[in-house]
């Protein structure tokens, strides 16, 4: 009788078996380019656009999930080799671009494809983006300040409309700039603000009205970081 009450127990007692269902993703398709050498040399060894800042848009391809970072830089070979340092995965320059003001340039396709943007200035981009990116076809906007056509536009318009600063008022311009170089960036020589600008910055650091840095990131005075 003891034997069948332990028996019968030992049977509710006894664990349940656990069956583990193993889901299997299927891996996601990335292509990765190959980075053309004679094509980068090609750009390297051109002559810049004319223009105030010229340099570099550079497009580079990380081989983790295969995204674009679309950047800029004055010195392409030390920006690369930053990255080999800073960037825990390997990664590749797929394409270079030779701007007369390489900020705005860099700003134009950030815009351009902002759609795709994934975070801060990495982009999913496809081989349409690409191939579209190497066959130059660019819009109007894009184009110009390649040929800084938009820097020329406001030197002229300044010229005509805007009164350009003192040496003093360019001192106290700048002052203030460099309290916004946290979040804002400058995207024209400080030879070309006018008192309009300085009157913005002034506004914004005495009222704290944001439109007035609306303003010029609006006109292409700043850029947001």
């Amino acid at each position: 009788m003891l034997k069948e009450l332990l028996s019968k127990f030992s049977q509710k007692s006894k664990p349940k078996e656990i069956i583990k269902e193993t889901v299997v993703l299927a891996p996601q398709k990335i292509f990765l380019f190959q980075p053309d050498s004679r094509e980068l040399e090609s750009v390297i060894n051109s002559s810049y656009p004319d223009g105030k800042a010229p340099g570099y848009v550079y497009f580079v391809q990380e081989h983790l999930n295969g995204s674009f970072k679309i950047g800029k830089t004055k010195h392409i070979d030390q920006r690369m080799n930053l990255f080999s340092v800073k960037l825990p995965f390997e990664n590749e320059l797929i394409f270079l671009i030779k701007s007369g003001n390489h900020h705005q340039t860099e700003v134009a396709f950030h815009k351009h494809f902002a759609h795709k943007r994934l975070e801060g200035e990495w982009f999913a981009l496809t081989r349409e983006d690409i191939t579209w990116i190497k066959e130059k076809n660019y819009t109007e906007d894009i184009n110009m300040t390649i040929h800084n056509q938009l820097g020329a536009e406001r030197t002229q318009k300044n010229e005509t409309v805007a009164l350009s600063l003192t040496e003093k008022q360019l001192e106290y311009a700048k002052s203030m700039i460099k309290r916004l170089d946290q979040e804002y960036e400058l995207m024209v020589d400080y030879s070309s603000l006018t008192k309009k600008d300085l009157d913005r910055l002034i506004v914004y650091f005495r009222y704290k009205n944001v439109g007035a840095l609306n303003s010029l990131v609006k006109n292409g005075v700043l850029k947001v970081k």
